[in-house]
């Protein structure tokens, strides 16, 4: 699984030349944010799915700067973070924010039927003082949903890998000893 990770990543000395990067290379390139140990990389899948659900803001990208902030507090893998983060795209925004909104609105009880039935992109900022409470909550429900079954799935899947990479190398190994134990030493 780490070779696979390692191939798809890009090279971190072609980063360190990257001229926006070159003012935060001593903390962008910290060893501890580029490993592909299993904790290192499915807590940083964990958490990239819960900073997806961050209400997505038009003019701040405040997914990636929080995914950096967190990664590098938390020596989480960079690229796997980045690449989790992007569950949130513009095709998802709006299942993503109408799905927070409503189960936001289930959680405290609030009817937004006449809210919504009224509601389109030019008027989306005078209701939003009604709609944020349920968005936020929502929106912190689905990430701490979809993190847990993310941080689930991606262990359940690093081990079937590991085990499954296992069996194989076993099956060689039995493969090379058999040509010996066929023939007969006499």
């Amino acid at each position: 699984m780490q070779r696979w990770l390692k191939s798809i990543t890009p090279n971190r000395a072609k980063l360190e030349q990257l001229w926006f990067l070159k003012p935060f290379a001593a903390l962008v390139m910290n060893s501890g944010c580029w490993t592909f140990h299993r904790s290192s990389v499915i807590r940083a899948f964990a958490l990239g799915l819960f900073i997806a659900f961050i209400p997505p803001t038009p003019f701040l990208p405040v997914h990636f700067v929080v995914c950096t902030i967190l990664a590098l507090a938390f020596r989480l893998n960079l690229p796997v973070l980045f690449a989790t983060v992007f569950v949130s795209n513009p095709f998802t925004w709006l299942p993503q924010v109408m799905g927070s909104i409503w189960v936001g609105a289930k959680l405290l009880n609030l009817d937004l039927g006449p809210i919504l039935h009224h509601l389109n992109y030019h008027n989306f900022g005078r209701h939003l003082n009604q709609l944020w409470e349920p968005l936020f909550l929502g929106a912190l429900v689905l990430g701490a949903i979809a993190s847990l079954i993310g941080y689930v799935l991606a262990q359940c899947l690093w081990r079937a890998r590991v085990v499954h990479l296992l069996r194989k190398r076993r099956r060689r190994s039995q493969a090379r000893r058999r040509p010996f134990d066929q023939n007969p030493v006499g």
